[in-house]
């Protein structure tokens, strides 16, 4: 009874090492991955991914071009060229101001271990994947060399 109790009220759901693909330097894992993580401005689809920094595994944006998995971190957008990209299944439940909804996939997390998520915001006439924990005040998506912070957002559920 206890664990029902716990996952009704939204606990993370820890995606399995079964769903995320090794990759480097730009390389995508074919065939085409699922869900789709959203799109350019020019429609161009972007995938999730996940990659490590300073201690954390934080999430992030590949698609067909980039040189690696693109993470916000520290106020910055950064390229990481060792990665994995997500080729699980899951939902996009809209959220908004920080409210991380119940079932969200823990698809990393911070040097302290607190879990993150996987996130997608509109942008500049895009859909960017990026990350979301408790304590944001949105979705944050690396997007021009910066990591900006999105009000309204969806975020990647079970």
């Amino acid at each position: 009874m206890l664990v029902s109790a716990v996952l009704a009220v939204g606990f993370p759901t820890a995606a399995s090492a079964a769903e995320w693909v090794n990759g480097s330097y730009g390389s995508m894992p074919p065939p085409t991955i699922t869900p789709n993580g959203g799109y350019e401005a020019n429609g161009e689809p972007l995938f999730v991914c996940r990659a490590s920094m300073n201690g954390g595994m934080h999430p992030g944006k590949i698609r067909n071009g980039f040189n690696g998995c693109n993470i916000g971190y520290g106020g910055r957008e950064e390229t990481v060229v060792s990665y994995q990209v997500f080729t699980g299944h899951g939902r996009w439940t809209t959220a908004q101001f920080g409210a991380i909804p119940q079932g969200m996939i823990q698809a990393g997390w911070e040097a302290n271990g607190q879990p993150l998520g996987v996130c997608r915001a509109q942008w500049s006439d895009g859909v960017h994947p990026g990350k979301i924990r408790n304590g944001f005040s949105g979705c944050n998506i690396g997007y021009g060399g910066r990591e900006i912070t999105v009000n309204v957002y969806e975020v990647l559920t079970n």
